[in-house]
């Protein structure tokens, strides 16, 4: 049987397993016993994964839905802008939506990681789960989120998700009228200080060396934010709060809130394996209904999302990649 979540807490710091990987398909032997094909196999337990399966409970599809238990976002302090909750806890969230499944008898959630996907002749896919027996399944929906990476910033460990943020629409209203900050350079970064300006009047951009800027500048200035171009030195705070931003030279900046670029990528190898198609931005091409390029592999949530990435977007790609399987399950009349 699959891991109870009491028992995965328990190995869930160990180190991430070698990516995972796709190989040849090859034919079973005919006296090799065969397992219940499923008709989903979800590849993570977010926000994105549960409306999945939800949807594809509902359609009374075979489902197995499989969660790391590490979500990308489990440092954040609540979940903003997600109609009916107000700053609802990551797990919490995770955990109302593994209670609804269990009204579905067809839906099966465990604790699991995927280690290796083998595309049988009949166009299935055999499943490899760490220390599970192998599943087939008709489809696999890639919904394992994105890997995200703060910039290597000195202090920054203990204020991240708490005081340092890379999305201000998902963190801008808990910190408006603030001191707040923003930290890059170039045209990107200026357009970021300039939304981020919708939210305070106090906003300084960091550009942490000489300010890569030309028109910019007279649009940050007319939006009243201030621009440091000395290297940042540290960033200090005190029980996740940050509380200045200090510079190689020059005075330091008393700041509440930073917002950051953050370095992102899948946080396994399963989709490039397979053969999806990724994005410069390291997302999952799929056409406007969660397909990628390889028949029976589909994508959602951030996995799947070049810009705009956030737990209600994640449901709606959800939702939305379910109705595709659930049709695409149904064979065409000729």
């Amino acid at each position: 049987m699959f891991e109870s979540t009491s028992a995965y807490e328990t190995r869930a710091a160990r180190a991430t397993l070698a990516p995972p990987h796709v190989v040849r398909p090859r034919r079973r032997s005919r006296h090799e016993a065969r397992r219940p094909e499923l008709d989903a196999v979800i590849v993570g337990g977010g926000p994105a994964g549960l409306s999945t399966a939800l949807v594809l409970g509902r359609a009374r599809r075979q489902v197995l839905m499989l969660d790391t238990g590490k979500p990308a976002n489990a440092v954040s302090k609540g979940v903003g802008g997600l109609l009916g909750q107000s700053d609802v806890l990551p797990a919490d969230l995770r955990h109302a939506g593994r209670e609804q499944l269990a009204e579905y008898p067809t839906v099966e959630v465990a604790f699991g990681e995927v280690t290796a996907v083998e595309r049988l002749a009949d166009g299935s896919f055999e499943v490899s789960i760490e220390d599970e027996a192998p599943v087939r399944t008709r489809s696999i929906v890639l919904a394992h989120g994105l890997r995200y990476d703060p910039p290597p910033l000195p202090g920054i460990e203990d204020l991240w998700g708490s005081s340092v943020f890379h999305c201000p629409f998902c963190d801008g209203w808990e910190v408006r009228d603030r001191r707040l900050a923003i930290h890059g350079n170039g045209a990107a970064a200026a357009r970021s200080a300039l939304v981020v300006s919708g939210w305070s009047r106090d906003v300084v951009l960091c550009t942490d060396g000489p300010a890569q800027l030309e028109g910019e500048r007279a649009a940050l200035e007319a939006a009243g934010v201030r621009i440091r171009e000395e290297p940042l030195a540290r960033l200090v705070g005190s029980d996740g709060e940050l509380q200045r931003i200090e510079f190689a030279s020059g005075p330091a900046e008393e700041r509440e809130a930073l917002f950051v670029r953050t370095r992102r990528g899948q946080p396994n190898g399963l989709a490039e394996a397979l053969g999806c198609e990724l994005t410069d931005e390291g997302t999952i091409v799929t056409d406007g209904e969660g397909r990628t390029g390889v028949a029976g592999v589909y994508a959602a949530g951030d996995a799947a999302t070049e810009r705009l990435r956030s737990v209600a977007n994640a449901l709606g790609t959800g939702s939305r990649v379910a109705y595709s399987v659930a049709l695409d399950l149904v064979p065409e009349l000729v």
